[in-house]
């Protein structure tokens, strides 16, 4: 009798403790769940940065839901983003996966935004990016599986026509008319391959650009689209290009004759219209003695955009005690350029990331030794500090005769459209 009333007491316990893990594992664990976002709490990246993964205080989209922002860090994934937030390691899984269906996920950015909805509860419903002016992606549970969605604005493009005086540089004259500094930054260097900013512009020259405004349906002006055309005309020579897709699909931008604008290195990497020091054996303020100046220096006002002026990669970001703030680039076929006296240097910009020609890689100022802002500019080659205004390079690429038929058509009904 009692062992009857001691089995069916075990058995009634063991089926209570049964009964709890179940409730537990549905509280806890439910079908592709999430773990919650410890909004505001600042991670390591996996760079060794600290930044700040979800914005504190979570702020509630609706009566119903919160929503956190996360930022991915330099040399930081997705995963490795929503994992530094918490998230249990098969719903980074799953939500990665999702996105990739419509993402590539090696060209997310550093700085890219990545807004997370979740419920009051905590439980995570919803992982968006905004991954162009025109693009959002997002991924929603829908209680079994994450569903993606795409969100494409519909826009059309307006060609514009830009006419501005210089008076200082190109850069202050097409701002001071309106064009957005993108436009006027490609312009820049693409007249820096073939224009010597300090001999051939002077007060009263014109900068002529043809660029495109995109709008959305509604009529909303959104962003400045590519740079069509451009013209610099000054005393000594006029020197103008075009955008152009060759019929292989590639586009570049060239000459009326076909060659291509773009050769190994800039002239110059800074839009500057005086040089202050130029290449050679001189007095060195700063160090008070006859030596070696081994590159030029570019006045130029503090703040001012300095460009990558090749394809390459980091060798030097970071402080030196002479050149301050520098940056080195190693480029192809032997050349290594290295820039000085940053106030800053730009983000994404660190030893071993690759660089564009062009790029924006950090800001003129006047650290180090200097005895005023200015960018100070060099050119080794084979390790050998060369002059870099004695540098020639040729085309990068010429186009063949039905491609040139081609091109001239295209110039000539712009042309006559906009009275070029």
């Amino acid at each position: 009798m009692h062992m009857s009333v001691l089995r069916f007491a075990i058995r009634n316990c063991y089926l209570a403790v049964v009964f709890l893990v179940l409730v537990f594992i549905a509280a806890y664990y439910p079908s592709r769940a999430t773990a919650s976002v410890k909004a505001g709490e600042a991670r390591k990246s996996a760079s060794g940065e600290i930044v700040e993964v979800a914005q504190a205080p979570t702020i509630p989209d609706s009566d119903t839901r919160n929503q956190a922002v996360l930022k991915l860090a330099r040399g930081q994934s997705l995963s490795g983003l929503l994992t530094s937030a918490d998230y249990s390691a098969a719903v980074v899984f799953d939500v990665v996966d999702s996105l990739g269906q419509v993402l590539d996920m090696k060209r997310i950015l550093a700085g890219q935004e990545v807004l997370v909805r979740s419920s009051r509860e905590g439980w995570i419903e919803e992982v968006e990016l905004k991954v162009s002016f025109d693009r959002t992606v997002r991924t929603k549970y829908d209680g079994d599986d994450w569903l993606i969605e795409e969100d494409i604005t519909n826009t059309y493009s307006i060609p514009t026509l830009s006419i501005a005086t210089i008076e200082t540089s190109l850069f202050e004259a097409a701002r001071s008319n309106k064009v957005p500094a993108p436009v006027v930054m490609r312009a820049i260097e693409l007249f820096s391959f073939n224009v010597d900013f300090q001999r051939d512009i002077k007060p009263g020259d014109k900068l002529i650009t043809l660029y495109e405004k995109i709008y959305s349906h509604d009529n909303k002006y959104m962003i400045a689209g590519d740079l069509i055309y451009a013209r610099l005309e000054t005393d000594a020579k006029n020197v103008e290009f075009w955008q152009y897709t060759r019929l292989d699909g590639e586009t570049d931008y060239y000459e009326l004759d076909g060659r291509s604008v773009q050769r190994t290195l800039l002239k110059t990497p800074v839009d500057s219209v005086r040089i202050s020091s130029g290449f050679g054996y001189r007095k060195i303020p700063t160090l008070n003695f006859e030596g070696l100046h081994r590159g030029i220096d570019f006045a130029v006002r503090s703040g001012t955009p300095v460009m990558a002026a090749g394809d390459g990669r980091v060798l030097i970001a970071g402080w030196h005690n002479t050149y301050g703030l520098r940056v080195k680039l190693s480029h192809a076929n032997h050349y290594d350029t290295m820039y000085a006296h940053f106030s800053k240097i730009a983000a994404g910009v660190y030893a071993g990331a690759p660089v564009s020609q062009g790029q924006v890689i950090g800001y003129v100022g006047s650290t180090g030794l200097s005895t005023g802002p200015h960018c100070h500019y060099e050119v080794h080659y084979y390790g050998t500090p060369v002059n870099p205004t004695k540098l020639q390079f040729p085309p990068e690429h010429q186009l063949d005769s039905e491609d040139i038929v081609v091109l001239n058509s295209k110039i000539a009904a712009l042309s006559n459209h906009f009275g070029l």
